[in-house]
């Protein structure tokens, strides 16, 4: 990364659904670098999860590589980790692996678990 782009305002989203997704692709353009961080290396589009199930599609129609979507934006790095959590004082999220990453603005798009 050049000095330049460290010097530019930083955008963590948590989360590669469609929330996550969104935010990253409104932001195209904007003078910022983006961390997209997500615990699976894919998006899936639920809806049709059950044509999966039923063999009218494939799965490879419904899941898509993260890295993959990405990779017309050079702005955008993408991180494969679990989050432990967040220190809002310190602006940096917390990494399992026990590293973290700093941000200016943090966008929490985790989705919603059923129950």
């Amino acid at each position: 990364m050049t000095d330049q782009g460290r010097n530019l305002h930083h955008v963590v989203i948590i989360g590669a659904g469609f929330g996550g997704l969104e935010a990253t692709y409104r932001l195209a353009g904007a003078p910022v670098r983006i961390t997209l961080i997500d615990r699976r290396n894919h998006h899936l589009f639920q809806p049709l999860l059950y044509q999966v199930a039923t063999a009218s599609l494939a799965t490879s129609e419904i899941a898509w590589p993260i890295r993959s979507l990405m990779r017309d934006r050079p702005e955008v790095t993408t991180l494969f980790a679990n989050v432990r959590g967040v220190d809002a004082a310190g602006r940096r999220v917390l990494l399992e692996d026990g590293t973290d990453v700093t941000y200016d603005t943090l966008v929490l798009a985790t989705g919603a678990r059923h129950g």
